[in-house]
């Protein structure tokens, strides 16, 4: 599971996590640390992956393979012990379709013997620089821009990793629409009594 922290010698706060084995560090805007304290969540707490995955898509958090520098309260030898098991996998989270980094991933197009779209990480990037046409922070990408991208770019492949990462996207989009739905239907039964309630209230003046 993910765990928040503080920096040391700065009013800051980051992520730590377990991805494969290793551990990963998101540092966090001020609004992404905003957004976990309105839900609750408290420096060196525990919280869901699926969380942290929401603020990496808004950008919110974000990898730059730094370290966690000097931070309080927390013994370096014991943060292997802060990740117990997590309900979502750790798939849930998209990396480098070359070498599995998920560090400062970017949708890219490769124009080289195909031509394709998929997620570089900026090793990959800068090693594979002459056959990128376009390359987008992945953060600043949702459904519809994407959609938009393979279009104009008339892009008709996507590797494992871009193709791992649209499902993702395409079932945030439906859940959130049928999330939606719900609430109108809540809506609309609570409505449909209140109107039931005042026929009820009609009929007994009479």
């Amino acid at each position: 599971m993910p765990v928040l922290h503080k920096y040391k010698d700065k009013e800051k706060y980051y992520v730590l996590t377990s991805i494969s084995g290793k551990i990963v560090t998101f540092q966090l805007t001020g609004e992404g640390h905003e957004k976990l304290l309105k839900s609750g969540i408290k420096n060196e707490e525990r919280f869901g992956r699926a969380l942290l995955f929401d603020l990496y898509r808004t950008g919110d958090a974000f990898t730059h393979g730094a370290g966690p520098g000097k931070v309080e309260g927390v013994d370096k030898r014991q943060l292997l012990f802060d990740f117990p098991d997590d309900p979502e996998p750790e798939s849930i989270f998209p990396s480098c379709s070359v070498c599995n980094s998920i560090n400062d991933l970017h949708l890219v197009e490769v124009k080289d013997k195909e031509h394709f779209a998929g997620i570089y990480c900026s090793d990959c990037r800068k090693i594979r620089s002459s056959t990128i046409n376009t390359s987008i922070p992945l953060p600043l990408i949702n459904r519809g821009l994407l959609s938009r991208v393979l279009e104009m770019n008339n892009i008709q492949k996507t590797d494992k990793s871009l193709t791992e990462y649209r499902k993702l996207l395409d079932t945030e989009f439906v859940n959130r629409w049928e999330e939606i739905a719900k609430t109108k239907s809540v809506k609309k039964s609570i409505n449909q009594n209140r109107l039931f309630e005042s026929e009820d209230d009609q009929g007994s003046l009479l």
